[in-house]
């Protein structure tokens, strides 16, 4: 009877660590490999860079723009958050800039 319990035990704990491996390997996140989405700290650096360059040319172009004074605001929110290292929220304000302005971002 005891061996019985004893495999029964075994194939408990076996069937238990293997089962932790799959979940962790079907619910683990890595958007690192994921296509258009910049995780690491360089792409979101360069995402940022392309997007201020952007709304500097493209503002200069669309000073008589309704919305240029929140474009203005969002532009140097979004600059700031991405010499902070917020660089997510930073590309989302700078991005609703260049929209409010009138033009598609790029970035």
């Amino acid at each position: 009877m005891s061996n019985r319990i004893h495999a029964v035990l075994i194939a408990l704990v076996a069937s238990s660590a293997l089962s932790t491996g799959a979940f962790a390997a079907v619910n683990g996140v890595n958007h690192a490999n994921d296509e258009g989405h910049p995780t690491s700290r360089a792409q979101m650096s360069a995402s940022c860079s392309a997007l201020e360059s952007q709304y500097q040319d493209a503002s200069q172009d669309r000073q008589n723009a309704p919305k240029i004074g929140k474009a203005d605001q969002l532009y140097s929110q979004g600059r700031n958050e991405c010499n902070d290292n917020e660089s997510s929220v930073g590309v989302q304000k700078l991005q609703q800039a260049l929209r409010d302005i009138g033009v598609r971002p790029q970035a």
